[in-house]
């Protein structure tokens, strides 16, 4: 590996993704941004397929630019960790090791970053379905020009940040030691990003679909059996975003934090499954511990905390009517 820095250095973690992971790093290859310019990171998690061979095989090939981690399976912020004590770039990124970036997408970023002298540039993305047909969110060509708090509070909404690290460059100074938990293996991307847009000075977005997230089957945001353990794994990313925020974003973090529990009651509040009956009775203890923060949920969820506090089975009726004539 050649002793000078790199532009970028892109952290892919690697497991159990035999099938497609030739595919992300051919994707990052072909950047325009030149491939001399990159330094690849692929981490292999212990994946138990033949993924890490297939790194092994590009690292062989293209030396100067890919460097392999083989360790032991510790999640994916573990993963990421470990590819960001060796990373050398200017600017970071991420790329999971399942999907693919448009050919443009790094320099293009890099180009806001630097017109704009943003510490964070990041785009839009397009979701790949297992049918083949692709959403684009969204595409328009707009920029806009974030503060840390508008960067924070844009996140925490959900407007104009995808919560994915992926589809964004950060200045390298930004990413070391921006884990909070690494344990947390559901909405880690949204905890890593919260710390990582309250440090940035400035962000900027231009919407274009630069990164492909492929929605694979599977995956403990998918699988059903799984979501009692995913939702608690979301529930303590929110968490901890609360109890690290500023005074300013201390609403939204709350209203993100009280939405999941809305939402999980909803979802599976007439399940008959013994573990989701035990969480949705968690969910409706949370509620009632938290009343006075109710008003900082938009009106439509204010009106259904008080029903699942309350009136829970008028919360079941009123739900089941709005959910059919969605």
């Amino acid at each position: 590996m050649a002793e000078y820095k790199y532009k970028f250095s892109i952290v892919t973690a690697v497991y159990n993704v035999e099938l497609f992971v030739a595919e992300t790093i051919e994707s990052i290859i072909a950047q325009d941004i030149g491939f001399e310019n990159v330094q690849l990171i692929l981490v292999d998690d212990g994946s138990p397929d033949n993924s890490g061979a297939i790194c092994d095989e590009y690292a062989q090939k293209y030396p100067d630019n890919i460097v392999v981690i083989h360790k032991e399976n510790g999640g994916l912020s573990d993963a990421r960790n470990a590819g960001l004590d060796i990373a050398k770039g200017d600017y970071i990124g991420f790329v999971d090791g399942d999907d693919t970036v448009e050919p443009d997408m790094y320099e293009r970023l890099m180009n806001n970053a630097l017109k704009y002298n943003a510490e964070i540039s990041h785009c839009g993305v397009s979701f790949v379905w297992p049918d083949g047909h692709v959403d684009a969110h969204y595409g328009t060509g707009k920029i806009i020009e974030q503060d840390s708090f508008t960067g924070v509070h844009d996140l925490l909404l959900g407007e104009q940040i995808e919560p994915s690290l992926c589809n964004k460059i950060y200045a390298k100074k930004l990413v070391q030691n921006s884990c909070l938990d690494v344990t947390v293996l559901n909405n880690e991307d949204m905890l890593r990003n919260f710390i990582l847009f309250k440090r940035a000075r400035k962000s900027v977005y231009e919407d274009f679909c630069g990164y492909r997230y492929f929605q694979r089957t599977g995956s403990m945001s998918k699988d059903d059996s799984r979501i009692v353990r995913s939702f608690w794994h979301i529930e303590k990313a929110r968490r901890l975003i609360l109890e690290n925020c500023t005074e300013e974003i201390y609403p939204y973090a709350m209203r993100g934090w009280l939405s999941l529990f809305i939402n999980q009651i909803n979802r599976h509040g007439e399940s008959t499954d013994p573990e989701r009956k035990n969480m949705c009775a968690e969910c409706r203890s949370v509620l009632k511990k938290e009343r006075r923060n109710i008003h900082y949920l938009i009106p439509r969820q204010q009106i259904a905390a008080y029903l699942i506090i309350y009136v829970p089975w008028l919360h079941r009726i009123v739900y089941r009517i709005y959910d059919c004539r969605r």
